[in-house]
């Protein structure tokens, strides 16, 4: 699957942003290169390089643990810095896939203090209560915004589809639970979405192509194996043994047991 970055567009985006909230913004591909950034009229950065020649690599560290921690858990990551300021990840998701990351930061919160070996230097301090400063809400829908402002047409997956993804995903683990929801929550899209992508790739419903591939695995396991029919629904996702066997007829026409003599006819068990 390959990703294309219309960069122009992104940077248009982000500038417009950071015009509105006064917050610096940039923006990272796949490759954790930085495609963008984005940044206010404002000397901090400059002014805290030079009053602390450390304070860049614990930017760069601090930056570093937040991208590890989005890398795993595909979520908003976020903390307060060395510096009293507001610092995020913020994963681009599309279709299911991660494709780059928005990174807002030089935010301050109500809550954030200089540290004190800072206090004394009055420029830097009077730098750091110009950087602007939001309420915790207004930097949770600013978050969340970020990655659905930049979808649009600035990202473009090409290759792969989100129908075919889910449709491996619930093959994978028909064992256990799967709804339409937990979907939706696992590939980051809404179910108008989920519906339409089974409705153009297969021709069904989201949860029609779960039954059918349920029935088709029960099938195989009633053929090929010796589990007891209560076992076979538990293999495929369904512990309601009444409920299975409602399902498994309704699909295949007639009922686990029956299903399994008659196919046993023509390929018995050895």
């Amino acid at each position: 699957m390959q990703i294309h970055y219309d960069v122009d567009r992104i940077k248009h985006i982000l500038q417009n942003l950071t015009c509105l909230t006064g917050i610096s913004l940039s923006f990272m591909n796949m490759e954790q290169e930085y495609l963008c950034y984005c940044c206010p009229p404002n000397t901090f950065c400059a002014a805290l390089s030079a009053a602390d020649a450390q304070a860049e690599p614990r930017c760069w560290e601090s930056d570093k643990r937040l991208l590890a921690a989005c890398e795993r858990s595909h979520r908003i990551e976020s903390h307060i810095c060395h510096m009293g300021l507001f610092d995020a990840i913020v994963p681009v998701i599309k279709n299911g896939t991660v494709v780059g990351y928005v990174v807002p930061g030089r935010i301050r919160v109500p809550s954030s203090v200089l540290p004190a070996p800072y206090c004394d230097d009055l420029r830097l301090a009077e730098l750091w209560h110009s950087l602007p400063c939001y309420s915790d809400e207004q930097i949770r829908s600013l978050v969340e915004l970020l990655p659905n402002i930049l979808l649009g047409n600035a990202i473009e997956l090409r290759g792969g589809d989100l129908a075919s993804e889910a449709a491996a995903y619930m093959k994978d683990n028909l064992t256990h639970k799967i709804d339409l929801e937990g979907l939706c929550d696992r590939f980051f899209v809404s179910k108008n979405t989920l519906y339409r992508a089974f409705r153009e790739r297969f021709g069904t419903t989201v949860n029609q192509y779960l039954i059918s591939l349920r029935t088709e695995r029960a099938k195989r396991l009633l053929t090929e194996t010796e589990m007891t029919i209560a076992e076979v629904a538990v293999a495929v996702g369904i512990e309601d043994y009444h409920y299975f066997c409602r399902v498994f007829t309704r699909q295949a026409g007639v009922a686990p047991g029956a299903f399994r003599r008659e196919a046993r006819k023509s390929s018995p068990v050895t």
